[in-house]
């Protein structure tokens, strides 16, 4: 190494190969030049591949969110040039991002020299399963696929082919540069295309070199990395390992443990239980309370993966983790995003692992991993995601090997039990490591060098001291479980326990030692890294447990420790976490001809909303950690049916995040309570929507005069959007009802066509620059306030509160005359009016011609006229409904073009995310509207389309969709060469929403003043009925609802009976009223076509 010029040297299968690095003297540009020489008697023919991932981005915004941040990036290649482009998309006007340019140039003139080869889809060019050191790209003979556009996740990659006599030696240069404008980048690549030019930067650049520096190489390196070291290599080392897709050697010597034929791998044993949906990779148990993944090894012995990692977000109100199907996860403490105790890597290729746990086999040296990943066995794995728990099962080495991940019901403690049993006739001497990369923070390298960690001489536990904010003196624990004779091997060095490359699949401390060197302190690269050596007797079973958590002090950590490692406490407390997760999830239970429903119904919509909306707040493609004042006050009103204690306790908890002006917190993160003011215009109004739906539900009418605080902080100032700030408390507190008159008084606003200003985003936070000088204004949001205020009103008479309820009366009279006088475009309604006056939404707009979201609130807010309703819904099944890509998009055509300025949704490539593609929680508004008017067919016929079940359905729906089947999807895209291919999974309020769609607009079940309950199906003809079990809070009454259709006419309820007592139709429904009485209780619907000299069967909510 030189201060200028790097050079490294390798002789590989007979080729010497030696790299020259540098920068540009004169561009911003990086030159590497590649020498090869082939000094053998035979000619030999090379392939020189180059790869880079492309960021263009601040450090600090790629490393908090990358997958979101690549949905940005679009690549290009020029033929002409033999260039490749990679650029960003601006998500405001003000930014600005360099163009990447990609380019190679060599001496090659062999007379079958082959093209240049390039590719920019990561997932292409690795390959799922596969690493970067041994990427599928190199491993196949496949030539590069060519790929460029909207990737995804995107690379740069150039190969070439050189054709090298014996003796014979020559130069291949890469180039990777950047520049402001697309031009200036070709031109860049051009100006170092012939290899004079690259010899000349080198030469310049050694010119440059000798002059600027008289260290000798090592000098400089010492000088250079060793500045804050004694030692001065050491950085250099731990940097490397310090990669979250650093390389391993290219032999990979921990795979070398894949048996020898005395130790033939077992097949694990076949389980007999037929599987739902078998799609090739996974189905649901009989029961629906699991979902099973099968992998199975291919003929080279790797797994077959799915095509992203299958999580479960497995959580309780204070402590969480992520477990994927390999075995691969993040683990935090109090807020998933300040205080990750283990990495959050948002790789889905990769599905890098932040903890581990490996078996090692002490006669014979070797070791593996006992879950699918970081170093995989080639047989077969049976994964179980549960509610509340993961399971591992595979056979191996001669070993039955199965392993439980679960936290605790309550307390902050990640519980992973291991059992293992030995089916051979001969004694097994094995050890157990787990390792765990420690974090404490946000990202790993946040306060690494202040922990220290330390053994605690009491319970024998590793423990480290946080150092993050208001984390600070809280104490993250690792212990072993039952903590008997058996001795145990500690090491709080990452570095030391995984080696120089950092890499899972190859820890150095497993092959190198054979106890752990049992280094602490602090200035390290912090682990958790536990050994334990067991001997399994012939045909015995052996369990063990590890403990991963953190506590309030050292006392909580010793009493969490001391209470998990007694006999059976661990077994224990798995039976508590399975025993919550029932009793909660069978307080609704439904059967329908369905199926793809029923599964996502009973259990795993709620479960999801719960455990990973509201508890964990984290997902694989979103660690947020905030509370979102709009997302979990939805999420928890979804739970009114499970819960409605927690919905109450919600309400409380936003209202009191709102400003004695009336605005509110977009997110913050607790505990402290940090978050972002904004202009967004409708965070505040979901609370007085979604109070008002609880009290009506529950009859709990007192929650209105419930006492919450009120926040204060600095106003924004002129041209500010947003503000990062930390509240205080304003010494102001009122009741809920004052908290949601607040919020609607400040949002009664009009701009030029009399609607409500859409300021600096509604429910579309891409839309955020719509509005953002004060003048636009949003027909969506006129139609979600005339809904609310519709609702409100009444509650504004209960609290005697006339002249406000006059007032918005006037103003709610007021939009309706705006919204259909303005908002109607003829066909459909519009969007939105830009602060320049310029439409949004509607026919003659270049691009988001037309929007779902004013379409169906259009008709949920009763606000639109019968045939107007009717018209706008026509528009949305011709323009956004594909029942062929199994989509409803959100908006179409995507932003792309358009000289006017929505915001960062314009940022996004077309058909993501908002962007064109499906936001299933506004698809799920569209079905409701479809129910509404009631188009029976087409409502249940839809929502079954938007269950995740129904997209992966096969392999071959597999491998276009991707994401889990158990876990519904955020957004699908929308746009080619992605169309119906998932987009984040896991973290999304969809999820509640298909709960309720089903439920009430499906279903028909609304919930009266909690003493009665209505039931008004809206089912298809085809549909012979349905079963319903609605468990009363009290957990032991129950009402078991059985809806018969006998005629396949189901257009209304002609009767009802009661525990075979008559029953009363009111307003269409079937009115049934509810008892706390232990008891269970059976009622009978019979639907029908109406009589002849019945009314016209329109649905109440909508006006004829």
């Amino acid at each position: 190494f030189t201060t200028r010029i790097a050079t490294l040297r390798q002789v590989h299968a007979g080729i010497e190969a030696r790299l020259d690095l540098c920068i540009a003297p004169d561009a911003d540009l990086e030159l590497r030049r590649v020498t090869l020489r082939n000094p053998g008697d035979r000619p030999r023919r090379i392939e020189l591949t180059s790869y880079a991932g492309v960021v263009i981005n601040a450090w600090a915004a790629d490393a908090a969110h990358p997958a979101f941040s690549k949905l940005f990036v679009q690549t290009e290649w020029v033929v002409e040039q033999g260039t490749l482009l990679a650029r960003r998309r601006p998500r405001a006007p003000e930014e600005a991002h360099c163009w990447l340019a990609h380019a190679s140039t060599g001496e090659e003139e062999h007379e079958n020299a082959q093209p240049l080869q390039y590719e920019t889809d990561r997932a292409r060019f690795i390959g799922r399963g596969y690493s970067l050191a041994a990427p599928r790209a190199l491993l196949t003979q496949e030539p590069l696929s060519g790929t460029v556009g909207s990737v995804l996740d995107p690379i740069i990659s150039l190969r070439r082919t050189v054709h090298l006599a014996a003796g014979g030696e020559v130069a291949i240069a890469f180039l990777l540069g950047a520049a402001a404008e697309r031009e200036t980048a070709l031109e860049l690549a051009m100006r170092y295309a012939s290899p004079t030019a690259v010899e000349a930067a080198f030469q310049a650049v050694a010119d440059a070199a000798d002059i600027a520096s008289p260290l000798r190489p090592a000098t400089a390196l010492n000088a250079n990395v060793g500045r804050k070291s004694t030692r001065p290599y050491e950085p250099a080392t731990r940097c490397v390992a310090d990669s979250p897709e650093s390389s391993r050697p290219l032999h990979e010597p921990g795979l070398k443990v894949e048996g020898e034929a005395r130790w033939q791998n077992e097949a694990l044993e076949s389980d007999a239980e037929s599987l739902q949906f078998w799609n090739g990779y996974g189905g649901f148990s009989a029961g629906g309370d699991e979902y099973v993944i099968r992998l199975t090894p291919d003929a080279n012995g790797r797994l077959r993966l799915p095509p992203q990692p299958w999580v479960n977000v497995i959580a309780n109100p204070q402590f969480g983790f992520l477990a994927s199907e390999t075995g691969a996860g993040a683990t935090w403490s109090q807020n998933s995003r300040e205080n990750r105790l283990t990495p959050w890597y948002n790789d889905p290729l990769l599905d890098l692992p932040g903890e581990a746990l490996y078996l090692r086999d002490e006669d014979r040296r070797r070791f593996w991993s006992l879950t699918p990943g970081p170093i995989s066995q080639p047989v077969p794995y049976e994964i179980r995601h549960g509610f509340g728990y993961s399971r591992y099962r595979h056979v191996s080495q001669g070993l039955r090997q199965e392993v439980w991940l679960f936290a605790a019901r309550e307390e902050p403690v990640k519980l992973i039990r291991i059992r293992l049993h030995n089916p051979t006739r001969q004694p097994r001497h094995v050890s157990l490591f787990a390792y765990a990369r420690l974090v404490l923070g946000v990202l790993p390298g946040d306060h690494a060098r202040e922990l220290a960690i330390e053994q605690d001489s009491a319970t024998g536990a590793l423990l480290a001291e946080n150092r993050n904010r208001e984390f600070t003196g809280r104490i993250a624990f690792a212990a072993v479980s039952p903590t008997d004779s058996v001795p145990i091997h500690i090491s709080g060095d990452r570095a030391a326990f995984m080696g120089r490359y950092g890499n899972p699949a190859c820890p150095a401390a497993l092959s190198r030692d054979k106890i752990l060197d049992g280094r602490l302190g602090t200035g390290l690269d912090p682990c958790f890294a536990l050994q334990v050596t067991l001997r399994l007797e012939p045909g015995a079973t052996v369990e063990r447990a590890f403990l991963l958590g953190e506590a309030s002090s050292r006392d909580e950590a010793r009493r969490l420790i001391g209470r998990y490692t007694e006999d059976g406490a661990v077994a224990a407390a798995l039976g508590r976490v399975r025993q919550f997760w029932r009793d909660r999830l069978a307080a609704l239970r439904i059967q329908t001809p369905a199926p793809a429903l029923d599964l996502m119904i009973n259990g795993w919509a709620a479960y999801q909303t719960l455990s990973c909306r509201l508890w964990g707040r984290s997902a694989f493609y979103q660690s947020g950690g905030a509370f979102g004042f709009r997302d979990q006050l939805q999420d928890a009103v979804a739970l009114i049916y499970y819960d409605p204690a927690l919905t109450r306790r919600q309400l409380l908890l936003h209202a009191a995040q709102q400003f004695i002006e009336g605005d509110v917190l977009h997110w913050w993160h607790p505990p402290v309570g940090y978050g972002i003011r904004t202009r967004f215009s409708d965070d505040r109004l979901w609370l007085p929507w979604l109070a008002t739906f609880y009290s009506r539900a529950t009859g709990d009418w007192s929650v209105f005069g419930e006492p919450a605080p009120f926040l204060q902080a600095r106003a924004l100032a002129p041209g500010e959007d947003e503000a990062l700030l930390t509240p205080e408390d304003s010494g102001e507190t009122a009741s809920l009802y004052e908290h949601c008159c607040r919020a609607l008084d400040g949002s009664l606003t009009q701009g030029a066509h009399g609607l409500p200003l859409m300021g600096g985003g509604d429910w579309n936070d891409g839309m955020n620059r719509v509005g953002r000088a004060g003048r636009g204004e949003s027909v969506w949001l006129g139609f979600f306030l005339y809904a609310i205020l519709g609702d409100f009103i009444p509650v504004c008479g209960r609290n005697s509160d006339y002249n406000r309820a006059r007032r918005y009366a006037a103003f709610r009279s007021h939009l309706a005359e705006a919204l259909n006088e303005q908002g109607w475009d003829g066909e459909w309604y519009r969007r939105a009016w830009y602060d320049n006056g310029a439409v949004l939404g509607a026919v003659t707009s270049d691009e988001c011609r037309i929007d779902a979201l004013a379409q169906a609130w259009a008709v949920i807010s009763r606000a639109a006229p019968w045939e107007r309703a009717e018209t706008a819904m026509d528009a949305v099944e011709r323009h956004l409904i594909s029942e062929r890509e199994g989509l409803i998009r959100l908006l179409t055509p995507p932003f792309e073009n358009t000289p006017q300025d929505p915001g960062y949704i314009k940022g996004y490539v077309a058909g993501v995310r908002e962007n064109g593609g499906q936001y299933t929680h506004a698809a799920l508004w569209v079905v409701r509207a479809l129910a509404e008017l009631g188009r029976r067919d087409q409502a249940a016929r839809l929502l079954e389309m938007l269950s995740p079940v129904s997209h992966t359905l096969t392999p071959e729906a597999v491998a276009i969709y991707q994401l889990e089947p158990f876990s519904v999807a955020a957004d699908i895209y929308g746009v080619a060469p992605h169309v119906g291919r998932g987009g984040w999974s896991g973290y999304t309020g969809s999820a509640g929403w298909l709960l309720r769609v089903m439920l009430e607009s499906i279903l028909g079940l609304e919930l009266v003043e909690g003493h009665a309950l209505h039931l008004r199906p809206c089912i298809p003809d085809e549909w012979p009925g349905f079963d319903l079990r609605y468990q009363l809070p009290d957990g032991e009454t129950a009402y078991e609802i059985h809806v018969r259709n006998p005629e396949g006419r189901a257009r209304r309820v002609v009767a009802v009976e009661i525990d075979d007592r008559p029953g009363r139709i009111e307003y269409g429904s079937a009115y049934v009223p509810l008892f706390q009485d232990g008891l269970i209780h059976q009622v009978r619907v019979i639907l029908a076509e109406a009589h002849e000299d019945a009314p016209i069967d329109v649905p109440p909510s909508i006006s004829a």
